[in-house]
């Protein structure tokens, strides 16, 4: 399946994970170092939230030629939460913050429908080291 728009696979179809581990539903937006996903409504906590985000990341990354196939999550950073649950759809948004000794630093930031920020923080990801064996 492709994402209508922008010519790319669905997360399902990219991220290591099987339903129902995969969160993220499509990918609306891609920029240069920006990607941003949604998530279709439903009960949401905040773990469940930053696991989106980190999947957003990955997907960033993923889809980048020097990126990782397959990323791991190396490190949360600063994470602020401001909603200890949603129940609603996400919009989730990730941005490069820089490429450094084979890490990808992203910052995230997971809103509403309404656009009120529910969480944010940073990620940091690295290749799975099974990666190409």
């Amino acid at each position: 399946m492709s994402v209508p728009g922008l010519g790319l696979p669905s997360p399902a179809d990219l991220l290591r994970h099987a339903p129902p581990a995969v969160l993220v539903d499509a990918i609306v937006e891609r920029g240069e170092g920006t990607l941003v996903c949604t998530a279709a409504p439903r009960a949401w906590t905040w773990p469940r939230m930053l696991e989106a985000a980190a999947q957003t990341a990955g997907l960033l990354a993923g889809l980048d030629a020097e990126g990782p196939r397959s990323a791991v999550i190396a490190q949360y950073r600063g994470v602020e939460v401001h909603a200890l649950e949603h129940d609603g759809a996400l919009r989730i948004r990730a941005t490069l913050e820089r490429k450094v000794l084979g890490f990808w630093r992203c910052r995230f930031e997971v809103r509403d429908a309404a656009a009120r920020l529910l969480l944010a923080g940073g990620v940091a990801l690295a290749s799975d080291v099974g990666e190409g064996s």
